[in-house]
């Protein structure tokens, strides 16, 4: 999924914490930071550029006592990614696919 192009911006433009994970929104790329034991030991981050993405979808679920959000990663070849984010942060799963559904929408 990662590509080997020359990555010109190096600052993040937004960073979302959700659970179990750290997202940077680039302009042109996502980079998924894992943030659970294993995948901090043995993982390294992932790199899905807006141009391989096929769909972005959110889903809330509202249970009892917990609610969170997942946006859901869906690239053109490869398999999705989902990122969750707890109670307080829920507004940013809707935040994350708007912004990068705007990036897209900029390079078509």
């Amino acid at each position: 999924m990662a590509t080997n192009a020359v990555l010109h911006h190096t600052t993040p433009i937004m960073t979302a914490q959700g659970l179990f994970h750290d997202l940077d929104i680039y302009p042109d790329r996502l980079v998924i930071h894992r943030t659970d034991i294993v995948t901090r030991l043995f993982g390294k981050e992932e790199v899905i550029f807006y141009n391989d993405i096929k769909e972005l979808h959110v889903y809330d679920s509202h249970l009892l006592s917990n609610n969170w959000s997942q946006l859901i990663i869906i690239p053109k070849n490869g398999k999705s990614r989902t990122l969750t984010y707890g109670t307080t942060q829920r507004h940013f799963a809707q935040h994350i696919k708007e912004t990068v559904e705007d990036f897209i929408s900029r390079k078509v």
